[in-house]
């Protein structure tokens, strides 16, 4: 079934495991939204949900965080990304899952991605990219985190991580007329991001000296962070949006290799979407 609603799905890199956990519960009960907009690791998760490949995510990323072909933290000496996302893309074989093309192209959703732009600072959107570069790019703009991956050149652009400028965009839900938005946080409700550091500060200041809006942008991505969270709060409790997110603490990292707390945080997010499914309808039917 789909509902005319709009569903924001935050990153987190491998906390993404959450989000992956409550899109394969949402797709066991054959629930779909009229939009999905994600951003990093969310939009990751998110063109999945969409090509409707139960547990793809979650397979991947639990299998093949230990293959070096897709993620090496060595490739950073020589200037390479970490996380190389042409990696599930690529036509692995027979026993591989490999992604479905035809059944994103024939989905009915509009699917929004969300980068960072470095020449600005701002956030840019790709909406509905097609099959081949354009959606590589997009989720690799999207998903590229700084620091440990380079820019990528998009239409729109050199892009990084689209978590600097919003990382949780439920704003470009309501910018496309939804007044019906679904978020899913990989973060608890009460967590708030410390502001950056001296040394962090020097570090972008040197490694995107030539893009000074873009420093400023994640310099300030905590305070940044900390409102949306604060504004989620208000207004959840209006009810104007429903919020999905862990009700225990998230002890995985952005990196994680143990693949124990990676299947417990993905069982966590099947958890509190069947727990909070009925709420949930109701909220989208009002």
């Amino acid at each position: 079934m789909y509902y005319k609603a709009a569903l924001v799905l935050e990153g987190g890199a491998f906390r993404g495991l959450y989000t992956s956990g409550v899109l394969d519960a949402l797709m066991d009960k054959d629930i779909q939204f009229d939009a999905v907009i994600g951003v990093s690791a969310g939009s990751l998760n998110g063109v999945n949900y969409i090509a409707k490949q139960y547990k793809r995510s979650f397979s991947i990323n639990t299998k093949y965080r230990n293959d070096k072909e897709y993620i090496a933290v060595s490739n950073a000496l020589k200037n390479e990304s970490v996380i190389n996302l042409d990696f599930l893309f690529k036509d692995h074989g027979l026993h591989w899952q490999n992604f479905d093309a035809e059944a994103y192209k024939r989905s009915d959703t509009d699917f929004v991605i969300c980068a960072t732009s470095l020449t600005t600072g701002n956030l840019v959107t790709f909406k509905n990219p097609e099959v081949g570069d354009d959606l590589i790019k997009a989720l690799e703009a999207s998903s590229s985190m700084p620091l440990i991956s380079n820019p990528i050149l998009t239409n729109r652009g050199l892009c990084l991580d689209g978590g600097i400028a919003d990382s949780i965009p439920y704003k470009v839900a309501k910018k496309m007329g939804y007044d019906k938005i679904v978020v899913v946080r990989t973060r608890p409700r009460d967590y708030r991001k410390s502001l950056t550091g001296r040394a962090a500060k020097k570090i972008y200041e040197l490694t995107y000296k030539d893009y000074p809006s873009f420093v400023r942008a994640a310099i300030n991505r905590p305070v940044k962070y900390n409102e949306t969270c604060d504004e989620l709060e208000a207004l959840e409790k209006s009810k104007d949006i429903f919020v999905i997110a862990p009700d225990e603490p998230i002890k995985v990292s952005r990196l994680e290799k143990n693949q124990q707390k990676l299947q417990d945080l993905y069982n966590l997010g099947k958890k509190n979407l069947e727990t909070s499914l009925d709420s949930m309808v109701n909220y989208i039917n009002q």
